[in-house]
């Protein structure tokens, strides 16, 4: 179905939906997008058994959402591609589960004049919990992608051009809250003895949230657990430049382990498109994602 058809049917529904002779639910809506032939072999193919339960969620996703709701109105096909998107890699969109999101966007566009309009559109994000969970299912790992503050005193050597660090861990826990935290460093182990460890010093992590934010202020999640955030910074650098991950479940076999070694040794930014929210919790009149924000999404100023 041509995407601009869509629009125009969907934007005539909305004008409907302002009168109550022509007053139809969003659900309805999406029912009689999703019942076409084309959308259902497209989630079949996808999901399998499982696609009815998951156009249902995604129905329930967008009903429970007012900004989700616009962007299905003003671009439904946002909306059902970030779905599409979330099928393929067979992760839930449940919000409070962390795995993926589909957020809605205010982007702006020229119209056919030249003149800037505005348009809700729905985005797939790839949370933290779904950056992990792409990781697993290789079944390469011994030791899955994690990280830990380095208290001061802790770092005794950090080669930036072969990542190996040198740690001296103190082990009396009461004595290590006591004192500063320097950095965050992150490491994993595949099956087959290959390892890597990244190290970030606070004032990177520092300088990469400010970097990335948006307007003057800290996000609220970075306001809320800086530590938390600095870990998942760390993580999601240690995975997108060095990690494997794979939408299908594997069995860890040497094939597999192999790739990721080669991974390992030669770095990789193949995931860096996806855009990742380290976050747990979204706020459901904004859609803002609290738990952290690790990206540049116009999360406050464009929501509002």
């Amino acid at each position: 179905m041509n995407t601009g058809l869509i629009q125009q049917k969907t934007q005539q529904n909305l004008e409907a939906k302002k009168t109550e002779a022509g007053k139809q639910t969003v659900s309805a809506l999406m029912n009689s997008l999703l019942d076409s032939e084309k959308m259902k072999t497209r989630f079949d193919s996808l999901l399998g058994k499982r696609a009815p339960q998951f156009i249902s969620s995604l129905i329930t996703l967008v009903n429970a959402d007012e900004n989700l709701q616009r962007a299905f109105y003003e671009a439904p096909m946002t909306v059902i591609q970030a779905g599409l998107k979330a099928a393929s890699f067979d992760l839930p969109i449940e919000p409070s589960l962390g795995f993926a999101y589909i957020v809605p966007f205010n982007n702006s566009y020229k119209d056919a004049r030249g003149e800037w309009q505005k348009k809700t559109e729905a985005t797939f994000i790839l949370g933290y919990k779904g950056l992990v969970q792409l990781c697993l299912r290789t079944g390469a790992y011994s030791r899955i992608p994690d990280a830990v503050e380095v208290r001061e005193g802790e770092l005794v050597s950090y080669d930036r051009l072969t990542g190996d660090a040198v740690f001296n861990w103190i082990e009396d826990e009461d004595e290590r809250d006591k004192l500063p935290i320097i950095g965050y460093a992150g490491y994993f182990r595949l099956k087959n003895g290959a390892e890597k460890t990244i190290y970030m010093s606070r004032k990177q992590i520092e300088a990469h949230e400010a970097k990335n934010r948006k307007g003057k202020n800290m996000g609220k999640g970075w306001k809320d657990d800086f530590d938390s955030m600095a870990k998942k910074t760390v993580i999601r650098r240690l995975i997108n430049h060095y990690g494997l991950m794979s939408i299908d479940y594997q069995s860890g076999d040497e094939a597999t382990v192999k790739a990721a070694e080669n991974v390992l040794t030669a770095g990789r930014e193949d995931f860096d498109e996806i855009p990742v929210v380290e976050g747990t919790v979204v706020d459901e009149r904004t859609g803002e994602i609290f738990g952290g924000v690790d990206e540049a999404f116009p999360w406050e100023e464009e929501q509002k």
